[in-house]
């Protein structure tokens, strides 16, 4: 007797679309095909099934932060978005994961309050080199680093001979270094210079990040990772020319894997220009051909991941005077896959191969970048984190709809072609209704053998 059975549903797995029943026990999916006695029975209705989506990219800010999301409320927002793993990043905490002490109390943090399955990176910052033995040994999946300067003391960028360093170590462990590759000096010394003729507009912003400060940092971040032999995993890539780096690197067989987020991918500069500092990221968003760019790689299947980047922040922090003075980044997590499968189909796809794409992209491949076995795909013998997803409703995002603690967003007021319906993590019910379940706590994924 199975725990569940979803009935009448389109299969998303690795192989293809599959129309029939999945089942569901102990947490793992059990069954694919022909319908099987259940406790619990649910009909799909012919609606897709994904697998539940795998962020490698959120700021849930806590301990420390609470005021700008937390875990229960980052974990709700994932919920129901179809996100059922985060990896969470180790900067805007307090105190920043660069150290064991500092990873224990994100654990207790995460495991109090998360409603989603969690990982942990820890940070690789200027200078923690000593730390490092302990906090790899403590259960993160790979080290996160700043080449760019982002004036937060708390987690310094890590210059030249820190990265090399730090990737020495990753590399005897064939644990992934994650990077922000711009260049600061090229950014910092841009907006000394805007700032003292008095600028402080939206162009300003765009004008501080020229192409050639992202190209230029992950041309450099792709020699040290080379010499050293680290796995690297370039983080938020915005531009064509610098995701084609790294698609020559891997190539020539360089270990090296990127992420596109979703915001880059639906969003332009235009945009940005227009909504002001809602829309304001790191690095910024493009132009209408770069986005066309990164939409040809990745329906070429050239890029390696599809993440939100999510980092919120109480909408004071995002004021409509100076563009400097607002908060870079993007409430994204609960809307990745709603925005990716609208994307999709705007530019052609069908709705089952929109949900493909989604399912390798944004599930399948970032599990496997960050070594998380049971997740990311629909198969036996897997976790059973699943998504109800109606291809065919048609709405209009609200702030009432996020569960983010402030559901400011650069998206609202957009339409959507397809929305979650129904979550389960682990064969459990998540989300539904609108609502997400209570009382579920996630479980920490961490390395085999930690």
């Amino acid at each position: 007797m199975n725990d569940l059975c979803l009935t009448h549903a389109r299969i998303v797995t690795p192989q293809g679309i599959v129309s029939g029943c999945l089942s569901v026990l102990d947490g793992k999916i059990s069954h694919i095909g022909g319908k099987q006695p259940a406790r619990q029975e649910v009909d799909a209705g012919g609606k897709l099934l994904l697998p539940g989506l795998v962020d490698l990219h959120v700021h849930f800010n806590e301990p420390g932060r609470t005021d700008w999301e937390g875990w229960a409320h980052g974990s709700a927002a994932a919920a129901a978005g179809g996100v059922t793993t985060v990896v969470e990043m180790p900067l805007n905490a307090v105190p920043a994961t660069i150290n064991a002490q500092a990873l224990a109390l994100k654990v207790a943090a995460a495991g109090a309050s998360s409603c989603v399955d969690f990982g942990l990176w820890g940070g690789l910052v200027c200078d923690n080199r000593a730390e490092l033995p302990e906090l790899l040994d403590g259960g993160v999946l790979g080290l996160k680093a700043f080449m760019y300067e982002t004036g937060d003391p708390s987690f310094p960028a890590a210059h030249d001979g820190i990265l090399y360093s730090g990737m020495a170590q990753l590399a005897v462990r064939d644990l992934p270094l994650l990077v922000h590759a711009e260049n600061s000096q090229i950014i910092h010394t841009l907006m000394a210079d805007f700032q003292a003729a008095g600028r402080s507009d939206r162009q300003a912003w765009l004008d501080a990040h020229p192409p050639i400060s992202e190209v230029e940092a992950v041309a450099r971040v792709l020699l040290l990772a080379r010499a050293t032999g680290c796995r690297l995993h370039i983080v938020h890539v915005s531009l064509p020319q610098a995701a084609q780096l790294i698609v020559d690197a891997q190539n020539a067989g360089q270990n090296v894997t990127f992420e596109v987020c979703a915001h880059h991918l639906t969003l332009t500069e235009t945009d940005f220009l227009e909504l002001g500092a809602v829309a304001k990221c790191g690095p910024p968003l493009r132009s209408a051909a770069d986005v066309d760019g990164l939409w040809e790689l990745l329906l070429t299947g050239r890029i390696n991941s599809l993440a939100s980047d999510h980092s919120p922040c109480p909408s004071a922090m995002k004021p409509d005077g100076s563009i400097w003075d607002a908060w870079g980044g993007i409430n994204g997590v609960q809307l990745t896959l709603p925005l990716l499968m609208t994307e999709a189909q705007q530019r052609g796809l069908s709705a089952e191969a929109a949900a493909q794409l989604v399912a390798r992209y944004a599930s399948h491949n970032p599990a496997h970048i960050a070594g998380l076995p049971g997740k990311g795909a629909i198969g036996v013998g897997l976790d059973a984190d699943l998504v109800l997803f109606d291809p065919e409703a048609v709405w209009t995002l609200r702030a009432a709809d996020l569960k983010s603690l402030h559901p400011w967003s650069p998206f609202l007021g957009r339409e959507f072609t397809g929305k979650v319906e129904r979550v389960w993590l682990r064969g459990q019910t998540l989300y539904g209704g609108g609502a997400v379940a209570g009382g579920m706590r996630g479980a920490w994924v961490r390395p085999a053998g930690v």
